[in-house]
């Protein structure tokens, strides 16, 4: 076990939780090779020909056939992809999340590298290759509760090769003050939410609720609001074929051209491109895994 894996054994396990894992294989001959964007979930991604550029603002790093790219949630970054001689650039990914405590994504915790090589890139791999063997049909209780072994192996290594950013847990466990904010969020995300709900919600004062939950989550409430937003529209653009504009009305937007031009705004593209991108993936969300 790597002398950084020990200092977050004191989560305990039912505090870890699979939200959602997409899984899926991209082959590209052509142009469209250049993609900036921010996406609120963690992708690994293993190239199997050509290579990827991943460049994020303070690193850049160059993914080669069978080496892992890793992208934690809500990193901007651009992905240059590069044909091989034959004219082809390929891979296999994973987008996924897992939260602690319900509301912190696990990303969130880690300082993980950009690119992974060697064995435990070969295990990675192997393990995306699985998940696409049983993802499309998940109707068996073994093929579930495969799911999760892998999703979890695969976090398992995530967590390896990374630097927790705290030394302690108690310093992220903000959520039991915070817990119904959480939950009034969730059950108002289709509707209006203002600060002044949220701050009722948390039973204080909107001048003491602001700052608190802006120490605590490092984003103010309504930046909260507004990814977990797009969070779930790329959820429902991704698992469901509801038109863009019922999605938007499910997430709380007034009208389709809003809902469009924050979604670009947080993701780097619009609904209907961010759409396009997974048209061969398989998607599980958590009631489905559990």
């Amino acid at each position: 076990m790597s002398k950084y894996a020990n200092q977050l054994l004191n989560i305990r396990l039912n505090d870890i939780r699979l939200e959602f894992i997409r899984v899926g294989e991209r082959t590209l001959t052509s142009d469209k090779l250049t993609r900036t964007r921010t996406l609120p979930e963690t992708i690994v991604a293993q190239c199997l020909h050509g290579r990827y550029e991943v460049r994020t603002q303070d690193t850049t790093a160059v993914i080669h056939p069978g080496e892992i790219a890793i992208i934690g949630s809500d990193m901007p970054f651009t992905n240059i992809h590069h044909l091989d001689a034959n004219g082809i650039m390929s891979s296999r990914f994973i987008h996924c999340q897992f939260t602690v405590f319900d509301n912190i994504d696990f990303s969130t915790l880690l300082h993980m590298p950009l690119k992974i090589t060697g064995p435990r890139a070969t295990q990675i791999g192997d393990h995306i290759g699985q998940l696409l063997g049983i993802a499309s049909q998940p109707t068996k209780l073994v093929d579930c509760a495969y799911t999760n072994k892998l999703a979890f192996g695969i976090l398992y290594d995530l967590c390896e090769v990374s630097r927790p950013k705290y030394s302690d847990v108690e310093e992220i466990r903000y959520t039991e003050r915070l817990d119904p904010v959480f939950a009034y969020i969730a059950e108002h995300i289709d509707g209006s939410i203002s600060v002044q709900d949220l701050a009722r919600a948390a039973n204080m004062s909107l001048s003491r609720f602001f700052p608190y939950f802006k120490s605590q989550v490092k984003q103010t409430p309504m930046d909260y609001v507004k990814k977990t937003r797009i969070s779930r529209a790329c959820r429902y653009l991704v698992s469901t074929e509801q038109s863009i504009a019922t999605i938007a009305e499910r997430v709380g937007f007034s009208n389709q051209f809003h809902f469009s031009r924050v979604f670009k705004e947080i993701c780097g593209e619009t609904p209907s491109v961010y759409r396009s991108q997974f048209t061969r993936t398989y998607y599980l969300e958590s009631n489905e895994l559990n």
